[in-house]
């Protein structure tokens, strides 16, 4: 009996503070919000050389700027995709859970995790393919 009493302590001991998985999320949300700089920064790159074709077919004679003007257009357009799937995880969380259990509350900031950890993961790429973009012509 004593073991069963034991043991029924240490779970509960074991139990997940809620406070801790969401305190896991926000650090998250930090990490990829710096990303969020760049993001915007790649944008503003993209625009610019969208905006000076000519200048660009002057710098890179070899250049065909049809195909770099629809190549440009998806990155930004990619890049906005990012952008928004950001600011809709922002809108959409909830950090208070008033009135929520604690179990329901650190499944609902697991869940959150692995959304933000999605938003991350796609962040990633995007600038990954738009530095090497960019990284094409020195930008």
């Amino acid at each position: 009996m004593a073991i069963v009493v034991v043991a029924c302590n240490q779970q509960q001991k074991q139990e997940t503070d809620y406070k801790v998985v969401r305190d896991e999320v926000m650090k998250f949300h930090d990490v990829v919000m710096a990303d969020h700089g760049v993001i915007v920064n790649n944008q503003m790159k993209l625009d610019t050389l969208l905006k000076d074709l000519k200048g660009l077919k002057s710098k890179f004679p070899d250049v065909d700027t049809l195909k770099e003007k629809d190549a440009i257009t998806a990155l930004v357009k990619d890049l906005t995709k990012a952008e928004d799937s950001m600011n809709d995880w922002m809108h959409k969380f909830e950090p208070d859970v008033t009135g929520k259990s604690n179990e329901v509350a650190v499944q609902y900031f697991k869940e959150e995790k692995a959304k933000i950890a999605a938003v991350d993961s796609l962040y990633k790429k995007e600038i990954g393919l738009s530095n090497a973009y960019l990284e094409k012509f020195k930008k």
